[in-house]
């Protein structure tokens, strides 16, 4: 088969196409939707505990990068269950949610917060810093939570649009 006929099948019959599930049955979008919430609980639950070692105020005895690398396997389980349910979530209904300005804006706060996760949150959760002062890591920890609940604050947005 080549890919011109693949083409010209599907043009002819677009009914053959499989439907998204998300599209064809009612109960698939609040399975998807609960994992996809499970996974964001996960993934911003882990970064708060980050967070708040970082700024002093839980788990003062053990050394932040120790803390780190325990949690890491648990941020990147969240952040893996958002990057296969998210997608799943979009495709059920993609021309709708880019006219949404709060799915913008998630999208861009989640891509930022990530971003800063791995840049600024690495850096300050470096075992050379377990002894240094908190300092600058404690305004990392803020902006950490400041971008977390905007993109939490901006996926209930959507729903409510």
């Amino acid at each position: 088969m080549t890919l011109a006929f693949l083409a010209h099948a599907v043009l002819q019959h677009p009914e053959a196409l499989p439907r998204n599930p998300i599209a064809r049955w009612e109960w698939v979008f609040p399975v998807i939707e609960s994992l996809h919430i499970c996974g964001f609980t996960l993934l911003v639950g882990t970064i708060v505990i980050l967070d708040l070692r970082l700024l002093g105020l839980r788990l003062k005895e053990q050394p932040i990068s120790q803390l780190a690398r325990a949690l890491s396997r648990w941020i990147w389980a969240g952040i893996i269950v958002q990057l296969v349910t998210g997608p799943y979530l979009f495709s059920g209904d993609p021309f709708e949610y880019v006219q949404i300005a709060a799915f913008r804006v998630k999208i861009l706060l989640f891509a930022a917060a990530l971003i800063f996760h791995f840049t600024v949150t690495r850096a300050a959760t470096a075992p050379s810093r377990d002894a240094a002062p908190l300092g600058w890591r404690r305004t990392a920890a803020i902006v950490s939570l400041g971008l977390w609940a905007g993109v939490m604050l901006a996926g209930l947005w959507i729903g409510n649009l």
